[in-house]
């Protein structure tokens, strides 16, 4: 009896703790990781924790035998988007389903990302994702201890999608509250209400970001420190971006929170999200 206690604890514990960790790679500095789509051959996906949707293209919709569904407004279709329905991906063997939007790559400008398509944070309810910049790795697991940030689903502008806000973000020491998008490649954006608050001059040399919104301009300037909690992430004067200019503007929060953060103030860091408490941490890599 003695031996078999000892193995039902064990069994609890590897059944609370499991883990799946794939590796991830940079497009355009984005993340995305390679993954199986309904048993099909690896695909390239975003992983996007920015979107409350998951994509998937056309062409490639149509290659795994995908039925779609026209999206009506106003009783008309919406040209280059439809319903993709329910479909399961493969995360390092651990079994992840999901809903998808499917998109025409015409309607992804001239210069379409190089990817397959998308999974958004929907796809990690209630799960623990880690985000290892500097070993290049991404891992689900089951979720754990409340971390010490905390998590909250944010409306993007009064009408806009609930998307993933994470808090305590700081510039030059000052708490933000800042959306935590992995398809941003920038540093933080801060947006203009947040501007005079934060004790921020707005200025800077015009950036375009190609991937951000169908492509518009930020300003880069710069900060004494970014980081996170009482950590510095970066404290050599790091690039902070401000809203520019443009016939295609950034969209903006309505004031909801301050900021976004990118894989850019990420670099040397590990990020942990976790979806169960609401909570993240981030971390300098080991």
């Amino acid at each position: 009896m003695k031996h078999l206690a000892v193995s039902i604890a064990l069994f609890a514990i590897a059944a609370c703790c499991s883990a799946a960790e794939v590796p991830f790679h940079y497009c355009r500095g984005m993340v995305c990781v390679e993954l199986s789509v309904d048993g099909s051959k690896p695909q390239t996906l975003l992983f996007d924790s920015g979107n409350v949707n998951s994509t998937m293209m056309a062409d490639t919709a149509q290659s795994l035998g995908w039925k779609t569904e026209p999206i009506d407004r106003d009783g008309k279709p919406i040209p280059g988007v439809a319903r993709g329905g329910e479909h399961s991906v493969d995360f390092g063997g651990t079994k992840l389903t999901g809903k998808f939007l499917v998109f025409d790559r015409s309607i992804m400008g001239d210069d379409p990302p190089p990817m397959e398509g998308s999974i958004a944070y929907t796809f990690f309810k209630d799960r623990r994702v880690t985000i290892d910049y500097v070993h290049h790795t991404l891992t689900v697991s089951d979720p754990g201890a409340p971390l010490p940030g905390k998590l909250e689903l944010i409306t993007f502008g009064k009408k806009g999608p609930p998307i993933v806000v994470g808090s305590p973000f700081t510039v030059n020491g000052k708490p933000v509250h800042a959306q935590i998008d992995t398809a941003y490649t920038g540093t933080m954006l801060i947006y203009d209400d947040a501007v005079a608050k934060l004790g921020l001059d707005k200025g800077g040399t015009p950036k375009y970001f190609p991937d951000t919104d169908g492509g518009v301009n930020m300003l880069a300037s710069t900060a004494a420190s970014l980081g996170f909690d009482k950590s510095v992430l970066d404290d050599k004067k790091p690039t902070l971006y401000f809203v520019g200019e443009g016939k295609n503007p950034v969209h903006q929060p309505d004031g909801l929170f301050e900021a976004t953060v990118g894989n850019a103030l990420f670099a040397h860091s590990v990020v942990t999200l976790d979806f169960h408490s609401m909570t993240l941490d981030v971390q300098p890599a080991r």
